[in-house]
């Protein structure tokens, strides 16, 4: 079967596929996106309270460095979505508050007072509505995923987009990638295709022989409706606040005359369930207790009124799979994004689309030896992603000897400060 050509060939239509079809497109790249879903954002994605701030990351230097230029990027990329109102992250319970430690610690990761402060207790009280020692970030924003995504894959000149339709397997015959359905037949083929599929990736490259080490994380988000004369009143949050899990500003609802939290999410791993678990709403109502610093709260006068559920991807070492594969010249990869699909899908669109022009740039050279500087690979270096961070990212590190050891080492899992669950 023919096809036209395509500029770029993306798999998954979630917020990392957005982020990517986005940029590609900005550069006036034809993108063909595929997708097994009924509409953009069918899976983890279809969310509508999602947070993004860029957080201090204690002891994890690498991690530091690569979620404050991701933060940086997710602001760009999501400008016209995005609702900056302002974000606190409390510190764990039991942690002494060190103003003079936390500044520098800020300092050193690149934050200034006017992007991070650092707050006790009586005064987060007051900005937020929680008596939490922590850092105010006022930066932090909320996007709605679903809507973005949903904005994003809209008709567009030069963008065709292909829902309900499943990508089997894929073959490349040197020059062309092709995506195949079920039946071995070519749904679409272009020289570079990027898979945006999550956990889907993971079986689709296993046909490559290369074995990601993805697992799947089930997260269940709770609303809960709270009576006006309930004693959680007095304890209820005026800004968003993270740690232990994270809550949204309380909301009225004038026709029910209750307030609304919404709280989340639980964390368990290598489970898929959609459904709504009893176990997961008593583990939010605790979280919610432990970040609202109230835990003597009456737990039964948190009311179920909502609840969703979404299936995250990660990583055994907890950073996102972003980049080339190299050893298959045009096949790109953005998966593990987590708990943070805001800011590493828009970190995902700039390495990405930087090494699409950069292999285009290297195609260009009329002589093979001289080796000619890329300007798209420049700007990621002005960027700061320096070439240990896009090497912690990269699919090469799970290729055993696809990369120098000192770049490729990456045992050691990295986890966000206290995060037990996000």
């Amino acid at each position: 079967m023919s096809h036209q050509q395509d500029d770029i060939l993306l798999v998954g239509a979630g917020i990392a596929g957005a982020a990517i079809a986005q940029a590609f497109l900005q550069q006036g790249q034809r993108v063909r996106v595929l997708d097994a879903g009924p509409k953009p954002a069918s899976g983890t994605s279809a969310h509508a309270f999602a947070l993004a701030h860029p957080g201090l990351i204690r002891a994890r230097p690498l991690l530091q460095r690569l979620t404050y230029i991701a933060f940086a990027l997710a602001q760009q990329t999501w400008q016209p979505f995005w609702r900056q109102e302002g974000i606190f992250q409390a510190l764990k319970l039991g942690t002494d508050f060190d103003e003079d430690l936390l500044n520098a610690q800020l300092l050193t990761a690149g934050f200034d007072q006017a992007s991070a402060q650092p707050l006790r207790a009586r005064e987060a009280r007051q900005l937020t509505g929680v008596a939490r020692d922590g850092i105010w970030f006022p930066k932090g924003a909320t996007i709605n995923l679903e809507k973005t995504c949903a904005t994003i894959f809209s008709k567009q000149e030069k963008l065709t987009y292909e829902p309900n339709t499943l990508v089997a397997s894929l073959s490349y015959d040197g020059l062309h990638w092709h995506a195949l359905d079920q039946e071995g037949h070519s749904l679409a083929k272009a020289k570079s295709i990027v898979l945006a599929c999550a956990h889907g990736a993971k079986a689709l490259v296993a046909d490559l022989q290369i074995a990601l080490p993805l697992k799947p994380v089930r997260g269940q988000l709770n609303q809960f409706q709270i009576s006006a004369t309930s004693s959680w009143l007095e304890y209820l949050p005026t800004a968003a606040i993270s740690g232990e899990g994270y809550c949204l500003p309380a909301r009225y609802d004038a026709t029910t005359k209750t307030y609304i939290l919404v709280v989340g999410s639980s964390y368990d791993e290598n489970e898929t369930s959609l459904a709504s678990w009893s176990t997961s709403d008593m583990h939010n109502k605790q979280q919610a207790a432990a970040l609202l610093h109230y835990a003597e709260g009456d737990l039964t006068e948190l009311n179920l009124a909502g609840t969703y559920v979404g299936v995250r991807c990660a990583a055994n070492d907890r950073l996102p799979i972003i980049g080339e594969v190299p050893t298959l010249p045009g096949l790109y990869i953005a998966t593990a994004l987590g708990s943070r699909g805001v800011l590493w899908s828009a970190l995902a669109a700039a390495i990405i689309t930087a090494q699409v022009q950069a292999r285009s740039e290297q195609q260009t050279v009329a002589d093979e030896s001289i080796q000619a500087p890329s300007a798209a690979l420049a700007r990621l270096a002005r960027l700061g992603l320096s070439a240990d961070l896009l090497a912690a990212v990269s699919p090469a590190r799970f290729l055993a000897g696809a990369l120098p050891a000192a770049l490729a080492s990456n045992s050691n899992p990295i986890f966000p400060l206290g995060s037990s669950a996000k």
